[in-house]
Order: structure tokens, then sequence, then C-alpha cells
């Protein structure tokens, strides 16, 4: 007769049960983000690209080929003149994730930077919604429950939104983890130095994603280690202890990315637009969802069109059953004092999300106390809105230990998860989940280095966010120079002068452009050649008949400025005049 197992045995077969769990957890929120966001861009993945609302997915493109691509050539990765040449840009005041660049380098020397971008867009949201459910697993030992969980930050509104257009604030998956570690650290499962390290490495990572995170997650951190201290008397000794090596982990963090810090703290020259009075959440968005949402329709639409900032950042939303499960937690477990913190976290964040003025359908109602300090450094650049992420975050959390308690009947807390779960669901029918690139065939075929100078500089129309000169740049491995780029909203100073100059940098209205303000840029920045894009060739086409006999190549048209020729072995059609159809390409 076979013994009963030990408890060795028993230990060693819920571990594999666990790390079973763990994997088949990923997998589930794999499979749901190609799904929501893969599907479209799996037939052609050099092509098409996830997302596209806006321009801003070419600087992530860009900036997956720029950081391999400087490092292997021995530049300087943080300060490059391939753009905004010849002046250059500090790119680490750009959102130019260098850390998942260099972590996703392989994929894009191998099979370049579009697929490479696609398959980080994909895999963002499945990180985040797995370390949130490793999280509330923690909390619950409770699998489905976290499953919600974790589904609930990883797929939010918040997190919707940043899938359209911002992977750098989509990298969040640290975030959850962050706090796991906190709590292994008060539970005495971390020593001192331990804790150190590893928070310190998960710091300098995050900062290699995301400056903005990192600091937001830093007061975010802070907020919460006060609220833990006032409202949870048996942890306040652990978070005393907690000081010291909170410190070393900043000062580690500090240490192994100085390098970037350095270039953080050298320059302010392109420091993001203030966010205090734009960049907020609406209150109403808390319950109505933005046409991202496949519970949005017209009504919701007409409604969230009223809200501040664009579909991108209105990310406030959370849905009815989780506010729901939220008001059901709170009369629960309101005089439980884990339970007063995480619905002070909550509420916390929710309100901080609004700004410095409570904003109602698009309506200023009144201003928050800390308006008077919100414009103090850092604060004022803040975007308030984005701290829906620690929202979403409290809410999973919330959710997950409300569906695992043993309270109302185990259906009717089955069945509030769900519908917390169905009421973020994203609408797969929009058409701003992938958009197809606009790469003419001189960069994709390697004719670009019989037409171009290597690092001759070039100014490229559509200009900057209104055209893909980013990614023609990132296609040819950086062959030519940019007397322009589209890395930040911010256009550097030196290209702002005159206001011919700025009439064509900025990019806001392109019948504002004149000859004399591009040919002024030109001189100014030793500009040699003037791309078009042949298929969007008006009304530059018109506007630079009188320059020279542009060169039709591979669906660019290459105008000389400068005194420069074309290039001997650049064979395209010369056009005789700006009737020629738009659309000659090389013979």
């Amino acid at each position: 007769m076979t013994g009963s197992p030990s408890v060795a045995q028993r230990r060693a077969a819920v571990a594999r049960r666990a790390r079973w769990t763990t994997g088949a957890a990923f997998a589930a929120y794999l499979l749901l983000a190609i799904g929501f966001f893969g599907v479209r861009v799996l037939e052609h993945p050099g092509r098409t690209y996830v997302g596209g609302l806006a321009a801003d997915p070419q600087i992530f493109i860009w900036s997956f080929a720029w950081w391999p691509h400087a490092i292997l050539h021995g530049e300087n990765p943080f300060y490059t003149h391939a753009i905004w040449a010849p002046d250059g840009f500090n790119l680490a005041w750009a959102t130019s994730v260098p850390g998942l660049a260099v972590a996703f380098a392989p994929l894009t020397l191998s099979f370049g930077p579009v697929v490479s971008y696609n398959v980080a867009s994909i895999l963002m949201p499945a990180l985040a919604a797995w370390t949130a459910f490793l999280l509330c697993r923690r909390l619950t030992r409770a699998t489905w429950p976290s499953l919600a969980g974790g589904y609930l930050f990883g797929f939010s509104s918040y997190m919707l939104g940043g899938e359209i257009d911002h992977i750098h604030t989509t990298s969040v998956f640290l975030v959850p983890l962050a706090a796991l570690l906190v709590l292994r650290y008060l539970d005495r499962e971390l020593t001192r130095a331990r804790f150190a390290v590893l928070f310190g490495v998960l710091l300098a990572v995050q900062m290699s994603f995301s400056t903005e995170v990192l600091f937001t997650l830093t007061i975010a951190l802070a907020a919460a280690l006060v609220l833990a201290f006032a409202l949870v008397p048996a942890v306040r000794a652990g978070l005393v202890s907690l000081v010291l090596p909170l410190a070393a982990a900043y000062a580690l963090a500090a240490a192994l990315m100085s390098p970037l810090l350095y270039y953080v703290l050298s320059s302010t020259g392109s420091k993001p637009p203030p966010g205090l009075e734009d960049w907020v959440a609406d209150a109403v968005n808390f319950v109505v969802p933005t046409r991202l949402v496949l519970l949005g329709n017209d009504w919701s639409h007409r409604i969230a069109t009223h809200f501040p900032t664009n579909d991108v950042e209105r990310g406030a939303y959370l849905g009815l059953p989780v506010l729901v499960i939220v008001a059901l937690f709170a009369a629960r477990r309101l005089r439980d004092p884990a339970g007063r913190f995480l619905l002070a976290a909550f509420v916390l964040s929710a309100v901080a999300s609004l700004g410095s003025w409570l904003t109602v359908n698009g309506h200023r109602v009144v201003t928050f106390p800390w308006s008077h300090v919100a414009y103090l450094p850092l604060l004022e650049n803040t975007m308030f809105v984005r701290l829906s992420l620690f929202t979403a975050l409290a809410a999973a959390v919330i959710v997950a230990l409300w569906t695992a308690s043993r309270g109302p009947p185990a259906s009717i807390r089955c069945a509030c998860a769900v519908f917390a779960v169905l009421a973020v669901l994203p609408d797969p029918t929009l058409d701003v989940w992938a958009r197809s690139t606009r790469t003419p065939p001189l960069f994709t075929s390697g004719r670009y280095k019989a037409c171009l100078r290597e690092h001759e500089n070039a100014i490229v129309f559509p200009f900057g966010p209104r055209g893909d000169s980013l990614i023609w740049q990132a296609e040819s491995d950086f062959w030519f120079r940019l007397a322009g780029g589209y890395i930040s909203p911010k256009v550097p100073d030196s290209f702002l002068h005159p206001a011919a100059v700025a009439h064509v940098t900025t990019a806001d209205n392109p019948a504002e452009v004149t000859l004399a303000g591009v040919l002024e840029l030109a001189r100014q920045k030793s500009v040699t050649a003037i791309l078009v894009d042949a298929r969007r060739s008006e009304p530059w086409r018109t506007l630079f008949r009188k320059v020279s006999r542009p060169e039709a190549v591979g669906g660019v048209l290459i105008y000389r400025v400068g005194g420069s020729l074309p290039r001997p072995g650049c064979t395209g059609r010369r056009l005789q005049s700006a009737s020629t159809s738009a659309h000659a390409t090389s013979r």
C-alpha cells in the first residue's frame, strides 16, 4: 500500500501548480493582446504597426532603430545628430524608450524596427496584466479573482489609450512588481540588502522605459507609504525600516542609469509642454467610456468629446461594475486597516488624476488645494490624467479581493467580476489599432545610397508629424540626416527663427509654409536635398516648382538645393514641371 505524500512532496506539487498557473495566466493575457491589437499587423508586420491614431508611433519605431544603431556604430546614443541636424537633439528629453530599444535590439536587427515595435506593443498589456495578476494572487491567494484583477489593470482604459499611440505609457508592468516587492519586504521575505538591490534594478529599468512613469511611480510610492503609515498601524515599524533600503535602491538606480540621468539633468531645452491645465481627467470619464471601449457608442462618444485632451489620454474610465464593487468593498472593509488603505489609495489617485481643477463634462467647476503647488518644477510638466494608471491598479486589486472574499454568494461575486471585465473590453472594429507605414521603395530597396550622400542633411515633406520621415530614416539605417524629426512635440529653439522657418518646422498649417522659409531653413542648416513623398506631393510640388527640376525615384521627389547637383548614380526620371504626375516613380 502506497503511503501518503510527504510534506515536501505536497509543497512541490503546490509549487508546480503555481508555476503552471502563472504560465497559463501570461499565455491567456498574451493571446488576448494578440487578438485585440496584433491581428491587424500579422499579415504585414513590417509595414503595418500597432496604433496610429496620431503620428507618435513613429517616434518609438525610430527609437527602436536608433539605440542599437548608435551603440553598434560607436555614436553617442543619448544625443543624436541624425535629427534636427546639424544641431542635434537630447533624447533624454524625449520618449525614446532606450530600455525597450535595447531589449528588443536582436529582433530589430533581424527583422526591422517596425516588427520589433509591434512585438513590444503587443507584449506590454499582456505583461502588465500578468504582473498585476501576481500582485493580486499574492493578496488573495485565489487564481480566478486574480485573473480578473490582472485583466482590469493590463487592459484598462488607461492602457487602451496608450496602446494606440504611446508605448512608453504602457510600459508599466514593473509598477505592480514594485508593490509586490514592498509587500515581500514588509512580510520579512526580503532582507534590506536584497530589497535594495531588487528595487534599485526595478527603478533603473523603469527609468529606461519612461522617466515620466518613474516620476509618477515615485510620487505614488511616497503617497502609499504615508497612507499605510497613517492607516495601517501594524506595518509602521516595517515602513520605518524600509526608509534606508528604499533610499539605497534609488541611489543604486541613479548609479546604474547615470549616463541617462546626466543627459536628463544637463538640458532643459526640450521639456514637454505644461500638463497642468489641459492634461487632466474628467470626472464623467470614470463612468462614460470613449469610443475605444466596446460599450462606447454614439451617445458616449458625443459626451467624451467634451473631455479634456484626446482619446489617447482619456483613460480614467472604470465602468459602473468596478465602481459598484468598490462601493461593496468599502461597505465591508472600511473598518479594516488594509481595506481603508486600499480605498484611500483608490480615491487619492482618482482625485489626483483630475489635476488642479474638478472638470465635469468639459467644464471646470472648482479648484483643488494642490493647485498652489502644482506649478512647481517637475510637477508643472506632469500630465495628471496619466495618474489614472494607479487608479486602475488600486481598482484591480479591490476587485480581486472582493471577488475572493466570502461575503456575497460565489455566483454573484463571479458575475460582478465578469461584468467588470466586459465593461472595459476594447472595440475591435475601430481602425485606430493599426496603421500602415508610408515608406517609399527608395528606402526599402536600398537605392537611397545612390541618390543621397551618406550623412547628407535633408528636409522631408510632409514635415514632422504630418509625414513618416522618421520611419524613412530608420529604414535607411540612418544613411541621411534630417533637418527636422518629430521626436518630441517641442521644436528646438534653434529651428524657430525667423518666423518663416518656424512655420516650416512646427508644421501647424502647411498653407503658411513659404518657399522663402524653406530655403532659409536649408541655408541655416546646410540642407542640400528636399525629399517629397510622391503620393502626397501637393502643395509641395507647386511650392518648389522654382527650386529645381525634381528627380522622381522610388516614390520620392528629390529637389537639389544649396548648389548641390543630382547624384550620378541616381537613375530616376527628371520631371519637367509641377503638372507632371505626382505618382511618378523610377523606371
